[in-house]
């Protein structure tokens, strides 16, 4: 008897968190157009205008990296080293409302040219002054293929 509530309760959770996810926000999505039409560019202030001042960004190499100038400073190397002629395809997975000025948005990016990289995203965007900033990047690089 226990066991038809135990799935019930199990599905009605999973439905929960599965209509809490959203796919194609539009907020998300433009952000995300936005970043990766100016990585594209190699444009390091328009990357960095997305970011709040106080932003934290987990890069590829899993160095955290604090504050709208160190993030312009990791650009302005990377696009004139590793990331010099890369360019950015991103994929929005879905996302997730935390407050109506808080979200979560999580999907997938390839870098092509430079030093290729392919993985997956999670990021915070915050709403300030009508505009979403991004507030925290984390990027996760797929791990290498098996031989």
């Amino acid at each position: 008897m226990r066991r038809p509530v135990l799935i019930a309760t199990i599905v009605f959770v999973g439905m929960s968190l599965v209509a809490g996810a959203q796919k194609n926000d539009p907020d998300a999505q433009k952000i995300a157009d936005q970043y990766q039409a100016a990585f594209n560019k190699a444009d390091v202030q328009a990357i960095v205008a997305l970011y709040t001042a106080d932003a934290m960004r987990v890069g590829p190499d899993g160095q955290l990296i604090t504050g709208r100038p160190a993030i312009e400073k990791s650009y302005v190397e990377g696009f004139a080293g590793p990331l010099k002629g890369a360019t950015l395809t991103l994929q929005q997975g879905g996302s997730q409302v935390v407050t109506p000025e808080v979200k979560l948005m999580e999907g997938r990016f390839s870098t092509a040219g430079g030093s290729p990289v392919k993985g997956r995203y999670v990021n915070t965007i915050v709403r300030k002054g009508g505009t979403w900033l991004l507030a925290s990047v984390v990027t996760i690089p797929d791990p290498p293929a098996a031989r």
